[in-house]
């Protein structure tokens, strides 16, 4: 069977949504990168990670079930349960506000944030969630268009606001943090609103079951979470710390233009992910020699994607982000490849999730994690920052190969049968 027509035009308005929600950003390079120095941006990115560290603990990972639970629950139920995941959400916040107030200053030494601005992002962090729920719901539910309103619109009051606050009021790196805190309040506020106005929220009448659900599908994936962000945001922890802000903020951009990349992959997983649920529902040999035929396109796809991306903007750097940030031209290409593997572990994760082996993937996270940080740790060492962005690289093939190894102890497939792929994928297209 092939995919859906619905499917197949919501894969294409999210690839435009994330387009357009990533190029926004994107466009502000050359503005930025002309105005703010490299350790502005630094300071910029490390806010960025401790926003999402501290995402991992504000609602604990509860949003994820919210959409798996939409195809298991009715609407009452489900609304109920949504108010359950705001109360964890609710409580895990203030707790963390509380522990990031008394530790603070600890947190200033290692991330180079004020503590201010440390507990500005605990709250963001809560704001996203709402904001993440809305979109898990309108995602489950096919609503391709709302979501991608909703994504390019905070994008849009995030760039207008951050622009206005640097270029006309002159502020500098805090500009760009006020304009996103602004966006990211404005919109979570606006994800409670649509909740209830869509009756998708109300007092769960059974709090402990309720919770205790949400819990049992989130708490084990903290560690994933966790360990992504160790994938994602390690380098630039590491380059603060080694080489100072300046130089965390050129490992920024790159890791920033790098991210091209991973709007694709974000894209991708967001229509193969019910595809890939759907196929494997079936449990024949057929369709698991499909799955196998279309993962290795996939693979193939983010392979070439990932180089020719990443020699383009060898070409371009010098010209869009100006000479200040010329150094990063040696950085992207390595970035842009490892987010190339990024994209092909997404082709693989979607067995853990459908398989309820969360567990599973926290390991393959936590450990490549561990690993790509011992990599950055000895490369930076001999060949600075340019040996933490082949750590990062080293980390995502690692993550990929490890998942592909996992996931096929808990749910085999026939990966080796190479000339049954082929056939199941051409008979496939042969009877579109």
């Amino acid at each position: 069977m092939r995919l859906p027509a619905k499917l197949a035009g919501n894969a294409g308005i999210y690839l435009g949504a994330n387009i357009l929600n990533a190029g926004i950003p994107f466009l502000l390079m050359p503005v930025l990168t002309r105005v703010l120095s490299p350790a502005d941006y630094g300071t910029i990115a490390m806010f960025a990670i401790v926003l999402s560290v501290f995402g991992a603990f504000t609602g604990l990972s509860v949003h994820g079930a919210v959409s798996v639970r939409y195809f298991q629950l009715d609407k009452r139920e489900l609304a109920e349960y949504v108010g359950a995941c705001v109360g964890i959400l609710l409580a895990s916040t203030t707790i963390v506000f509380l522990a990031v107030f008394m530790v603070g200053d600890l947190l200033v030494d290692a991330t180079g944030v004020p503590v201010d601005w440390l507990l500005v992002a605990v709250v963001l962090s809560g704001f996203q969630f709402l904001g993440n729920v809305r979109l898990a719901l309108w995602q489950a539910s096919g609503a391709a268009l709302r979501y991608g309103r909703f994504q390019i619109g905070q994008s849009l009051v995030n760039a207008a606001l951050s622009l206005v606050l640097i270029l006309l009021v002159g502020m500098a790196w805090q500009g760009r943090l006020i304009g996103q805190g602004v966006a990211v309040t404005i919109f979570g506020l606006l994800a409670i609103y649509r909740l209830q106005r869509d009756e998708l929220l109300k007092p769960p009448s059974n709090w402990k079951s309720r919770a205790s659900d949400a819990l049992g599908f989130g708490l084990p994936l903290i560690p994933h979470v966790l360990g992504g962000l160790a994938l994602a945001g390690s380098g630039q922890v590491v380059t603060n710390a080694f080489f100072g802000a300046a130089e965390a903020g050129y490992y920024a951009v790159a890791m920033q233009l790098g991210a091209v990349v991973g709007l694709l992959a974000d894209a991708f997983v967001k229509v193969y992910g019910p595809w890939l649920y759907g196929e494997l529902k079936k449990d024949d040999r057929e369709g698991k020699s499909f799955i196998v035929g279309v993962t290795y396109i996939v693979f193939v796809f983010f392979a070439l994607a990932s180089v020719s991306i990443a020699f383009g903007f060898v070409l371009i750097i010098p010209y869009f982000l100006g000479l200040q940030f010329s150094k990063t031209k040696d950085l992207v290409p390595i970035v842009v490849i490892g987010y190339g593997f990024t994209g092909m572990y997404y082709a693989i994760a979607g067995f853990f999730f459908f398989t309820s082996n969360t567990k599973f993937i926290s390991v393959v996270t936590v450990v490549s994690g561990g690993g790509m940080i011992v990599i950055m740790l000895l490369l930076a060492k001999y060949f600075g920052v340019f040996g933490v962005a082949v750590g990062f690289a080293a980390g995502q093939l690692a993550m990929l190969s490890l998942a592909l190894f996992v996931s096929n102890r808990i749910y085999p497939m026939p990966w080796f049968d190479l000339r049954l792929a082929y056939h199941s994928v051409a008979n496939r297209l042969a009877h579109r």
